[in-house]
């Protein structure tokens, strides 16, 4: 059975197409959308820097700005002007203008004026609008209610620094995904060993069935293993990318499951286009059941939450985002896979003959 996962393995590196399509499109893919979210997180609707003018003098003024993150650009009331420069050179996005009378109107439980000024395609000054309107409303509270403060739900705000598991989560994520979308390539290339009549050939000779098939599954394991493998290494090298135990065992865990579901979708698919239509659309519902725990709205939903459990991709989401200990995904993940190989790897004779 050695002989014969080698000189799979072997076929599977000469098949250039094929490791083209394993490595190449998931690398250039992640590269591309790490660069869209890095320029998309340094430009971002929701938070990037603006200017306020202000009289710093004020006890409300000097409040606002110091418990936020308006102090870079602050400037006084008689140099509005320095800041209008920097919105018409797009150093900042927005700039805001509190009224001389900020600090009395709060004082006399009035809503202050506050002034905003931006470009006609600035639109990242969501974050510093909403802290401003924030303090604003919780002052006036305060000066009705001192002791409004004691009442109140406290809230730690965490500063916006690069998250370095996020970018890990998308790496991890899409190149597991990759192994899913891909099955249908690699399932082909068991039609073609059927069209060829390697399968007869190899059934015809001394080896048993389960040597046949234990050869073929082992040698697609490990070649996409190998590969996955070498791509992770790639991101670690070039990108900021942590290359974890955690990491490289899901990404095993996943080419175990991939393995098996490309001999199921082979097996009970007769023909090459329905198994890329039907590798597609599990890859895609999958996806879109087991994204489902990670959006709020949703994560209450328990018939969403029972049936994505019965995709790999919820154990993979679920095993990326756990800091602890993955075996429990990693086991079920391998059941999953086994569970798919069993399912595929009956009646060889009768695949390869029909």
């Amino acid at each position: 059975m050695i002989r014969l996962t080698v000189a799979n393995i072997k076929r599977y590196l000469k098949n250039h197409t094929l490791l083209i399509n394993m490595v190449m499109l998931p690398i250039i893919l992640i590269f591309s959308l790490n660069f869209f979210i890095n320029n998309s997180e340094n430009q971002s609707m929701y938070f990037s820097p603006v200017a306020i003018v202000s009289d710093s003098s004020g006890k409300y003024e000097h409040k606002l700005i110091n418990s936020s993150k308006l102090k870079e650009n602050s400037f006084r009331l008689n140099e509005q002007d320095k800041a209008m420069n920097l919105l018409k050179n797009n150093k900042v996005s927005a700039v805001f203008v509190l009224d001389k009378n900020f600090s009395n109107s709060i004082d006399n439980l009035q809503r202050p004026v506050v002034k905003c000024f931006k470009i006609e395609n600035g639109g990242g000054s969501l974050w510093a609008e909403s802290q401003i309107d924030s303090f604003i409303t919780k002052s006036l509270k305060l000066k009705m209610d001192k002791n409004i403060d004691d009442k109140l739900t406290k809230t730690n705000i965490i500063d916006n620094k690069p998250d370095k598991n996020k970018g890990s989560f998308l790496v991890v994520f899409l190149i597991c995904y990759f192994m899913y979308i891909n099955a249908a390539h690699l399932a082909s290339d068991l039609f073609t060993l059927k069209k060829s009549n390697v399968l007869k050939r190899l059934i015809s000779t001394d080896n048993k069935d389960i040597k046949i098939i234990f050869s073929i599954f082992l040698g697609l394991f490990f070649i996409q293993s190998i590969v996955y493998t070498f791509a992770l290494l790639c991101f670690s090298i070039i990108e900021d990318f942590n290359l974890s135990l955690n990491v490289l065992m899901i990404v095993l865990a996943n080419s175990f499951v991939s393995t098996g579901f490309v001999f199921w979708i082979a097996r009970v698919f007769k023909n090459e286009s329905s198994i890329s239509l039907i590798s597609t659309f599990y890859s895609l519902i999958g996806l879109a059941i087991s994204l489902s725990s990670l959006i709020p709205s949703m994560d209450k939903l328990s018939f969403m939450d029972n049936l994505s459990k019965l995709t790999p991709f919820y154990w993979t989401i679920d095993a990326i985002k756990n800091n602890g200990s993955i075996l429990i995904n990693i086991i079920i993940l391998i059941l999953i896979g086994i569970i798919f190989v069993t399912a595929g790897s009956l009646k060889l004779r009768d695949f390869a003959k029909n």
